[in-house]
């Protein structure tokens, strides 16, 4: 089952995307901090990580930055969001090197089919 990484501390807004996630038949992980996010990389290679860019419990832009770290960090893909008004937050996705960044409302339409590519993506590379 391909597995969802989401760097998030807003538990109204995750159960959102766990629904979603469930609904894809996707596993979700969650990370509340670097460390909690360093863990989940040594675990497992996420097909999709969305980060929250308004994050309270750690550094969004250093997220980001080390999700892009290391061997595998060019090819993951990197889904951010933040509200249509935090321009500075949509800018500082931009800059670590998040591959879409989306106003909330976006992430929130578009995460279906975010989801689906993931799925697909991740079962045509578990084909031989």
């Amino acid at each position: 089952m391909p597995t969802v990484l989401l760097i998030i501390s807003d538990l109204l807004f995750r159960s959102r995307v766990d629904d979603a996630c469930r609904h894809a038949g996707v596993d979700l992980r969650v990370a509340k901090s670097i460390e909690q996010l360093d863990r989940h990389l040594a675990r497992d290679e996420p097909a999709l990580t969305i980060v929250d860019l308004e994050i309270e419990t750690m550094d969004a832009g250093a997220a980001v930055r080390r999700l892009r770290e290391g061997e595998k960090g060019a090819a993951r893909r990197i889904v951010a969001y933040a509200g249509h008004t935090n321009l500075a937050a949509i800018e500082l996705g931009r800059a670590a090197g998040a591959d879409v960044v989306l106003a909330r409302s976006g992430f929130v339409a578009q995460l279906p089919s975010l989801l689906a590519s993931a799925v697909a993506e991740e079962r045509s590379r578990a084909e031989p």
